[in-house]
């Protein structure tokens, strides 16, 4: 059973698809990810083992939003990120090709990194 499927299935028929195809890369992208559906939260929220909670999968009426926990210290010289609180930010997400999963990729990557450092677990 695929609880995290099921959710945007039944929950956010609309954007369950490129949800889904987001959740395949960062899964492919970092292996030891652990899924959460958080219901509160209307999301699917990803964990990583030494760096704790990293982001999470908003879908909304105004479209699907990769949100890192620690976005405002990640690294974003093209300004694609979006928010301006002290800690969040969100990546929009509209189209599944290449240049989305380059990104979405080099932000999980430098989100573990970060987490795993703030935590004091990095290699």
């Amino acid at each position: 059973m695929d609880s995290a499927a099921d959710y945007l299935r039944q929950h956010h028929p609309d954007a369950a698809e490129l949800a889904l195809w987001v959740r395949g890369v960062l899964l492919e992208a970092a292996p030891g990810l652990e899924q959460r559906v958080y219901q509160g939260w209307q999301a699917i929220g990803f964990v990583h083992a030494g760096a704790g909670y990293v982001c999470g999968l908003f879908p909304r009426p105004t479209g699907l939003l990769l949100t890192f926990e620690q976005g405002a210290l990640l690294p974003d010289p093209d300004g694609s990120l979006i928010g301006d609180g002290r800690q969040v930010r969100s990546l929009p997400i509209s189209a599944r090709d290449d240049g989305t999963k380059s990104r979405i990729v080099e932000f999980l990557d430098s989100a573990i990194l970060l987490g795993e450092a703030l935590r004091g677990t990095a290699k």
